[in-house]
């Protein structure tokens, strides 16, 4: 659960725990029998007790919390959880299985289907763009269809500068160079079909 983390598996240290009127917070207090170490975990919020482990429940249930009677009402709300969290099985080592985690999980999936739905657009808009506005050519392997396309000035990409600067520098070279070369070859057949002509 997203709450704060409590210390795991502190059953075996356990000597009590009661509710601290001065400070609104539940105390447990745990001692070391070898290191002669005492220390204690304090928590705010019952809700907190969720993420102790399965152990640690058990220890608490068995060992109720000790409170001033005048503190039994704020004190019964740790025990509550404590108690629901022992007969649910709810304990941090536990995935809860609930609705909302299937919600959660459905909710992912969609973003991401969208997201590749998103993507695969975008990929076929810009495929279509670079047809469409005689985009330069790149470093990839040329498309068979466009391979040998004469590029052609595009009065859409007029104001676009790196547009300007391709046609200039490589686009109306291209271009005269391919008209050229489609005009030699023209008249290399016309050539060829009239000496075919002449030896028949």
């Amino acid at each position: 659960m997203p709450l704060r983390a409590m210390e795991q598996d502190f059953h075996e240290d356990f000597k009590g725990w009661l509710y601290n009127q001065s400070t609104a917070e539940e105390v447990i207090t745990l001692f070391n029998v070898k290191t002669r170490d005492c220390r204690r975990i304090h928590a705010l919020d019952p809700m907190w007790l969720v993420n102790c482990s399965n152990k640690d429940i058990e220890c608490l249930f068995f060992n109720k919390i000790i409170y001033n009677e005048p503190d039994k009402v704020q004190a019964q709300e740790y025990q509550k959880i404590v108690n629901v969290c022992f007969a649910k099985y709810i304990n941090s080592g536990r995935y809860w299985k609930m609705k909302f985690r299937d919600l959660e999980l459905e909710e992912f999936l969609k973003k991401e289907r969208r997201s590749e739905r998103f993507k695969k657009i975008k990929e076929k808009v810009v495929r279509r763009a670079r047809w469409k506005l005689a985009w330069p050519e790149t470093n990839q392997t040329p498309i068979k269809s466009q391979e040998n396309k004469i590029p052609r000035w595009s009065k859409a990409r007029d104001g676009d500068p790196e547009y300007r600067k391709w046609w200039n520098e490589t686009g109306r070279p291209q271009r005269r160079r391919m008209l050229e070369e489609r005009k030699e070859e023209r008249r290399r057949k016309a050539r060829d079909r009239r000496r075919n002509r002449k030896a028949h």
